[in-house]
């Protein structure tokens, strides 16, 4: 019994059809908390020979002992989400909501198939061009306006929300579904902050037993930020004047944006304002004499461009509305031609190494002949999206390019 092939249980492991099962440990004979080579192998061959003496346990059982065995060791699996809870694991997750883009970008990432997931948010339902797989898919409302009945429905086993945004809509959504299924596991994870990101995807690599897949994405993204880094610590950062998608609205520190522009090697001029995203008086900014200027893009009465590829043109036009600003042509961003315009979908959630990247070459141009944001941005599209590189055109998130 313990010379049973291990290829013959990642087969069986594979092929056996996809059953929601309880939250026992699946294949534990002797309830040592283990799954033994020998006990997966005697369930197994029971199965196939329909011994009912060692064959009562429904077929998803048997697979999910042998995921478990392949995957984890055999053991269960703790793993801590993002708001520093611990959830114990002793089978995979098989029905999954996920109420966060990110995530499940990250996720798609990291190999996690769509056959997994029963429902995501209605705003994910709404990309078609980004989240191909999902058009169509069951909607589960938004965080902000859920529809609990429709979760419910699914028998989900999970359900991914964020630790941080929105979080008083979050607790309240793990609340209700928890008092209705104390069994269902609901995961808090952000993977939009980029000091945290890495650790995120860690923590869904433990969870779905991809962690080769997530070392290969952990090394795509320390390699470009080395780069990054290197540009951006190669000379004095400049004075960067970000604006958001409305109009003299601003970032300062404790902002995810202002904590971009300085990763990239920038200096926010507006860094020391007591809000986050402060409403500026147009005379702060000719005061403050910006070396560069990026407005953001992406929503708002600004939404053209991103992975749709609508209205590209409109970049350039935002531009030409920039510069002639009363007491504009005094900034050295404008004489000197460095004011940016820039999607948002290159800024937030996993893709901010993208923005991030095309920041540092428009605030270190002298030194930023390493980073190539297009060709990283082609790369993320088309070895961990699966997506058509052709979306990365820089024409649908930047202007100018340089």
């Amino acid at each position: 019994m313990n010379r049973f092939p291990l290829t013959v249980i990642v087969v069986f492991a594979v092929l056996c059809p996809i059953v929601l099962a309880d939250a026992a440990l699946p294949g534990d004979l002797d309830d040592n908390g283990v799954i033994a080579r020998e006990e997966l192998a005697s369930s197994i061959l029971g199965y196939l020979s329909q011994d009912t003496n060692i064959s009562d346990a429904p077929i998803s059982d048997l697979r999910d002992s042998a995921w478990v065995f392949v995957h984890w060791g055999g053991t269960a699996r703790t793993v801590t989400d993002s708001s520093g809870k611990s959830l114990t694991l002793t089978r995979p997750l098989r029905r999954i909501i996920v109420m966060n883009s990110e995530t499940l970008e990250t996720m798609r990432s990291l190999g996690v198939t769509k056959e997994r997931i029963v429902a995501v948010d209605k705003y994910i339902a709404q990309k078609p061009e980004f989240f191909p797989e999902y058009a169509g898919y069951p909607s589960v409302g938004s965080i902000w306006a859920p529809d609990y009945e429709k979760m419910l429905s699914l028998r989900p086993d999970a359900l991914f929300l964020y630790a941080s945004v929105s979080k008083a809509e979050c607790d309240e959504i793990e609340r209700r579904v928890t008092a209705s299924r104390p069994d269902l596991t609901v995961f808090r994870i952000d993977c939009y902050r980029p000091e945290t990101y890495l650790e995120d995807t860690a923590r869904l690599a433990e969870i779905f037993g991809k962690e080769e897949e997530g070392a290969r994405l952990a090394a795509f993204y320390a390699g470009a930020l080395a780069k990054v880094d290197a540009a951006a610590s190669s000379s004095a950062p400049p004075e960067v004047y970000f604006e958001t998608w409305n109009d003299f609205k601003s970032v300062a520190r404790g902002s995810g944006y202002h904590d971009k522009v300085t990763m990239a090697g920038g200096a926010n001029i507006f860094r020391d304002n007591p809000a986050e995203y402060p409403e500026i008086d147009p005379e702060a900014v000719i005061s403050r004499k910006p070396e560069v200027v990026i407005k953001l893009v992406g929503s708002s009465k600004y939404i053209f461009g991103g992975y749709s590829g609508e209205n590209t043109t409109r970049f350039a036009d935002v531009r030409d509305t920039l510069l002639p600003r009363a007491g504009w042509s005094s900034l050295p961003a404008v004489r000197d031609g460095r004011v940016y315009v820039l999607h948002n979908a290159i800024m937030g959630g996993p893709q901010y190494l993208i923005g991030v990247t095309y920041m540092a070459r428009w605030f270190h141009p002298d030194t930023a002949a390493d980073l190539d944001p297009e060709s990283l941005h082609r790369t993320y599209l088309q070895e961990f999206q699966g997506l058509d590189p052709g979306l990365a055109s820089p024409d649908r998130f930047v202007f100018p390019e340089r």
